[in-house]
């Protein structure tokens, strides 16, 4: 009942949230101190708002953490049901019971008023985001600066619900977004509102219960033929045509090729060794645990080598290094 009637909430002209967010302040005093015991046995307030479409709301009070750890007190508001859903006030009153049993046994925990925009810049990034790979990194900033914190960022954690997700991913969709960019988004929302879960900030990751239509196949890709490439790189100067026949004739990616070194590479044995990828100058290991690995070469790939191969060579020297010795960009190559 309360799913659906957060759906029809949705639907009204009037903005409730925005409506009974008021509400909440005027009469949201919250309680300063250290460890508060739990609250004894509520029944909350209801009544009916709206005009042309009536919704019931219900009130009550709620144990909150506030900004600075310690735990709070403010009243909440929330629309419960339309009252064409629920015509009399005993069902309504039965629905808010419902929403209160965990508050009155004692179950429920309290939430964090933190925003998203402040816990993702002041917790998150800080935090978690220099554990993951440099790629990574840049792929998050951008994710946050440009489509997750613009929308959510003067949201409660507490007050984000999978319908307000859900929304706005299929915004993302209907505004000509892929599917795959989508994705990344669902994933990194529900990245972030874990960490908050697991930071007791919230009780629950609202982004795990949301969910994107059947990925759409496009079309075939084209295959590049032999021919193909060799009329591509016969039109490339050098380090780029070395570079993109490596890359066809080995099936390293783009970093792991130019991460490569003289070092791991025996020409006799016909053997490579991938043991690093670069990323805007940023080393680090291979994109996954199976992307480090010895692979055999052929003999176009030895001779390429071979003819690229300094008489005298460091083992720890870049094969694909710039003038100054330091990893090229992929940028670098166009």
């Amino acid at each position: 009942m309360l799913e659906s009637s957060a759906t029809d909430e949705t639907l009204m002209s009037l903005d409730t949230r925005d409506t009974l967010k008021s509400d909440a302040e005027q009469s949201g005093r919250a309680i300063y101190g250290g460890t508060m015991a739990r609250r004894g046995f509520q029944q909350g307030s209801l009544f009916q708002r709206g005009t042309r479409r009536k919704v019931w709301v219900a009130r009550w009070w709620e144990d909150v953490i506030q900004q600075d750890g310690t735990l709070g007190r403010l009243r909440r508001s929330e629309v419960i049901g339309s009252v064409a859903e629920l015509p009399t006030r005993r069902k309504a009153m039965q629905v808010m019971s419902q929403r209160l049993s965990s508050i009155n046994s004692g179950e429920a925990r309290p939430q964090s008023i933190r925003t998203f925009g402040e816990f993702v810049k002041k917790d998150w990034m800080p935090v978690i985001l220099p554990t993951f790979k440099c790629a990574t990194q840049k792929h998050y900033r951008y994710m946050l600066d440009v489509h997750l914190i613009p929308a959510f960022s003067n949201t409660q954690l507490r007050e984000l619900t999978r319908e307000e997700l859900q929304k706005f991913l299929c915004r993302k969709l209907n505004s000509g977004l892929s599917w795959e960019t989508v994705h990344h988004f669902k994933c990194g929302l529900s990245k972030i509102l874990g960490t908050a879960g697991e930071w007791r900030y919230i009780t629950e990751n609202v982004a795990q219960r949301t969910k994107l239509p059947q990925r759409q196949h496009g079309t075939e890709r084209a295959v590049l033929t032999p021919a193909h490439v060799l009329g591509i790189a016969a039109n490339l100067n050098e380090p780029a045509r070395s570079i993109t026949l490596l890359l066809v004739l080995t099936g390293l990616r783009v970093g792991e090729l130019l991460a490569l070194r003289w070092g791991s590479i025996d020409l006799k044995a016909r053997l490579l060794r991938v043991a690093e990828t670069v990323y805007d100058g940023h080393f680090d290991r291979p994109k996954t645990k199976r992307s480090a690995r010895t692979i055999p070469i052929g003999t176009e790939t030895a001779e390429i080598l071979a003819a690229i191969h300094p008489a005298a060579v460091d083992a720890r020297a870049l094969v694909f290094a710039s003038r100054d010795g330091l990893a090229r960009s992929m940028e670098s190559l166009a």
